[in-house]
């Protein structure tokens, strides 16, 4: 009879132990279609081949949303922009009263290119050419990217005033918007499927060029001040027929504090490991670079799980 109760208790501890390891880890993203959400799906697949742990990307309205419960480690990981990470630690701007202490950085994972489409047939070329036309608005939902958006509006010289503004949720409905035809323009993150999809739906895009001056740099930075330059090569992208100057910043990959440190190791060491299968599931990966993964960004704390793994494998801190 002791050893019937012997075995039932060594089985219900293995059942025990099979539920931890198969615990899910969760990697909150935006919408689905956006980069966000296809960085986050690639990353879970490489760290659950990697490492066996169960990780899936869980989509939200928008990353702005999800920092919220990352912060109360209703999810483990999370993609950001640094500005988003930067301004939720310190509780400012869309965050404003209600800093979100717990987020930790995890890498650094490559340009997060943004830019404004209009039709390939528009007589609209650049920036300043938007005055007066209808352009995305509000995004009530997605706060941090009326910051991004007035940023490409200043640095063409414009403001929402110079502008006819189509008030939106998010960067999705703004898309559907203009494809629609309710708007001239949309403001978009370049490079996932959305933008190749929104080319064939409106029979071609033209991504507009940012001003590279030093007075036009000067007016994006002081609304985004991580905001720098990026050349896309002619052909790289729809809507890039030319070569095309657009505006980048940092994409990161975020934790919880409360998660736990060989679990962000395992994940660290399996992107740092594996930039071919990350490109392989998706080509946003392409920028990424395995040796900037630890890039100090002020004021922002790595997840000290992630910093075990960057000092064993010798990655150092870079500016």
């Amino acid at each position: 009879m002791l050893s019937v109760r012997i075995l039932a208790a060594a089985a219900a501890l293995a059942l025990l132990a099979g539920a931890a390891s198969a615990q899910t880890v969760g990697i909150a993203t935006g919408p689905q279609a956006t980069p966000t959400n296809a960085t986050g799906s690639a990353i879970a697949k490489v760290v659950n081949e990697a490492s066996g742990l169960q990780t899936r990307a869980v989509p939200h309205t928008s990353v702005d949303v999800a920092m919220p419960a990352l912060n109360r480690a209703q999810s483990d990981f999370g993609i950001a922009s640094i500005d988003l990470a930067d301004t939720a630690f310190r509780g400012v701007e869309q965050f404003d009263g209600r800093k979100l202490g717990n987020i930790r950085v995890v890498a650094r994972l490559f340009p997060l290119n943004v830019g404004i489409v209009v039709r390939k047939d528009s007589s609209i070329r650049t920036g300043a050419g938007l005055k007066g036309k209808r352009y995305p608005s509000e995004f009530t939902a997605q706060k941090g990217v009326v910051k991004v958006s007035a940023a490409l509006l200043a640095n063409a010289g414009l403001t929402y005033k110079d502008v006819v503004g189509v008030p939106v949720p998010n960067t999705s409905r703004g898309n559907e918007d203009f494809i629609q035809g309710k708007s001239d323009s949309a403001m978009l993150a370049l490079g996932a499927a959305r933008l190749k999809q929104t080319d064939a739906q409106v029979g071609g895009i033209r991504i507009l060029p940012i001003d590279t001056s030093p007075a036009g740099m000067e007016r994006m930075k002081k609304i985004m001040p991580h905001a720098y330059a990026y050349q896309l090569k002619a052909g790289a992208l729809s809507g890039a027929d030319a070569e095309t100057p657009i505006m980048a910043y940092d994409l990161l990959l975020v934790a919880a504090a409360q998660t736990k440190d060989d679990i962000v190791y395992q994940a660290v060491k399996a992107m740092h490991q594996g930039k071919s299968k990350l490109v392989a599931v998706t080509p946003v990966f392409r920028d990424f670079e395995a040796a900037k993964m630890h890039t100090h960004y002020q004021g922002l704390q790595y997840h000290p799980g992630a910093v075990k793994y960057y000092q064993e494998a010798g990655v150092a801190l870079s500016n």
